[in-house]
């Protein structure tokens, strides 16, 4: 039998060997999901230059410019309105009508959603309503929505909100149900308070479940802002693209279209970052391009 320090010293060699394998494994992982993003990031690429360059091809010759304009004229309308101001000017009215809307509707989704699980019988008893009130189409309201709050800001909050509250609310409940019940049975027998299991199980819990819906339904929001601008506005993205149909100017209207995109795009990128240090805690998964 071996000596006692020739024992350890082979159960340390072994478990340096050990550290520098799940070392290589880790870096080699790493590699992988760094190679998979950027082959991503290149047929995404490739796919939008080959639509950008069909496109180009076949403005004037298959499809009349007239109805799609063409690549090269948007760039130069989207360039005009961002050098005269006239981008910007639009672009601040719709930022505070979707924040505001995004903001009161996610607020008012995920209270709602909590309430409604506390309550006794208050989750059956509250579908058919939200379900009915979910699958009304909202651009049917807009007119009405517009009689009844005026034509300035409280329409198009209301419109985004209108579209953001009760996926946050149906996904707040859902996130709520997946709770682990032996976790809070656990906890209750370590004399965990109301507002601790709140704190520390329920909300970590469904916070993954919100975050979802957040990101569904940054777009939703944007959506309604735009809807009310259409209806009755004169400021906002959804104004100058309206404007821009009514004398046929394509290439503005696609110009404002795509700056929606871009918009919209970054506001992803942010909601992804905060994400990711709000749910820091969770095991990591494999890598997701977004």
């Amino acid at each position: 039998m071996p000596p006692p320090e020739l024992r350890s010293g082979s159960a340390a060699s072994a478990l340096q060997r050990e550290q520098e394998l799940c070392a290589t494994e880790a870096a080699s992982a790493s590699a992988r999901a760094r190679a998979e993003k950027w082959r991503v990031r290149l047929l995404q690429g490739a796919l939008l230059s080959a639509f950008l360059i069909a496109w180009w091809l076949l403005s004037g010759t298959v499809i009349d410019r007239l109805f799609f304009s063409d690549p090269i004229s948007v760039i130069r309308a989207l360039f005009r309105i961002i050098v005269n101001g006239l981008l910007w000017w639009h672009l601040e009215q719709t930022l505070i009508e979707m924040t505001l809307g995004y903001v009161l509707g996610i607020g008012v989704g995920i209270a709602a959603g909590f309430v409604v699980s506390i309550l006794p019988w208050g989750e059956p008893i509250a579908r058919p309503l939200m379900l009915a009130a979910y699958a009304t189409p909202k651009i049917a309201l807009a007119p009405l929505i517009i009689i009844w709050l005026g034509i300035g800001l409280p329409p198009k909050i209301f419109l985004a909100a209108s579209l953001v509250l009760f996926v946050v609310y149906f996904n707040t409940l859902s996130g709520i149900a997946a709770v682990s019940p032996g976790m809070l049975a656990t906890a209750r027998v370590m004399s965990a308070s109301g507002i601790a299991l709140f704190a520390k199980i329920t909300l970590p819990s469904a916070a993954p479940y919100i975050f979802v819906a957040a990101r569904i339904t940054l777009p939703a929001a944007l959506i309604g802002a735009i809807i009310g601008e259409f209806m009755s506005s004169n400021r906002g993205i959804g104004y100058l693209i309206a404007a821009a149909s009514s004398r046929y100017d394509t290439a503005e209207v696609f110009a404002g279209i795509f700056s929606l995109l871009v918009f919209v795009l970054l506001l992803n990128g942010a909601l992804s970052m905060v994400e990711r240090h709000a749910l820091r805690w969770r095991p990591s998964t494999p890598a997701m391009v977004t």
